[in-house]
């Protein structure tokens, strides 16, 4: 039991004493409090008698505070307040949508971050926790997660899935690397180029030897002269001018299209494959979550390649 109850044996005789102090009318009180008057005088004096203060001048024209009445007035406002504050945010904080995925650091930096203004603009009130993995094996149930993205042909035992972008991966590098070393008027013309590779640990994805082989090169062996622990940085060291690089149509259009990198080469591999977005068949998808994936798959549409 909290010490206050030793002096106020209810928290109901302060919102009574909170309203007579405010309206300074025992009346006017119990109008408010839909109470009589006779109730609310007899709560104030229980009050006064179990605090030991004298809150109140009562006089035959009218009631005023005494000095300690106003400051216990003054006092139980704030912390009226406080609460109220503290539970309306709550309440806020408890009532929005809140939607949780997981994707691949590529996918967040070069696909995602550049649209999210979108879709906060079409929906507000609708809050993102977004995860950035390293695998595309993601455990709903373990960790939470909402809506999430997986290489393969879309079926996974328990896991919903939405085709979001084919597998389409060409070399891109930038402009400024072609001016430096040339231009490339063949597939087996990148054996002379410094191709820059990435290795994630948890995700499987197509690397350059397997991608010349599949491009026609049968005696491909790309040196692993640069080596990245994911594709995002690949992509940057390849917009920096520092090699070539294997680009996923989804996730590199937008430096295409900027400028950033260029496709040396008409060529692209389309292994039949595609990015699923996914979600766990154990729970339906809350409208918040639903919103979100139809957002994705609406703006994978708009995209080139997609």
């Amino acid at each position: 039991m909290h010490k206050l109850r030793s002096l106020v044996p209810s928290a109901n005789y302060l919102f009574v004493f909170e309203a007579a102090a405010r309206r300074l009318s025992f009346t006017a009180a119990a109008e408010e409090l839909n109470v009589t008057q006779p109730a609310v005088s007899k709560t104030i004096r229980i009050l006064e008698r179990s605090t030991g203060l004298k809150l109140f001048h009562r006089e035959s024209a009218r009631l005023r505070l005494t000095s300690d009445g106003q400051r216990l007035y003054e006092e139980t406002q704030t912390s009226f307040d406080y609460i109220f504050k503290a539970i309306a945010t709550m309440r806020r904080q408890s009532d929005r949508d809140i939607v949780r995925v997981s994707f691949s650091t590529s996918f967040v930096y070069l696909w995602l971050l550049p649209r999210l203004h979108e879709f906060k603009a079409l929906y507000p009130d609708i809050a993102l926790n977004i995860e950035e993995s390293s695998r595309d094996d993601i455990d709903f149930t373990d960790d939470n997660i909402d809506l999430s993205a997986r290489l393969g042909d879309g079926k996974w035992p328990g896991i919903q899935s939405w085709p979001f972008a084919a597998e389409d991966v060409s070399a891109v590098c930038s402009q400024s690397y072609l001016n430096a070393h040339g231009p490339i008027k063949q597939i087996a013309d990148l054996a002379h180029h410094r191709l820059l590779h990435f290795t994630e640990r948890y995700r499987k994805r197509i690397g350059w030897n397997e991608w010349l082989r599949r491009m026609g090169v049968a005696a491909a062996n790309a040196q692993e002269d640069v080596v990245f622990s994911d594709a995002l940085a690949a992509t940057e060291a390849a917009a920096l001018g520092q090699g070539i690089v294997l680009g996923w149509h989804h996730l590199v259009d937008d430096y295409i299209r900027s400028g950033r990198l260029v496709r040396p080469l008409p060529k692209t591999y389309r292994s039949g494959e595609a990015i699923y977005l996914t979600a766990p068949m154990t729970r339906s998808l809350k409208p918040a979550v639903d919103l979100f994936r139809q957002w994705l798959l609406s703006r994978a549409d708009a995209a080139p390649g997609a």
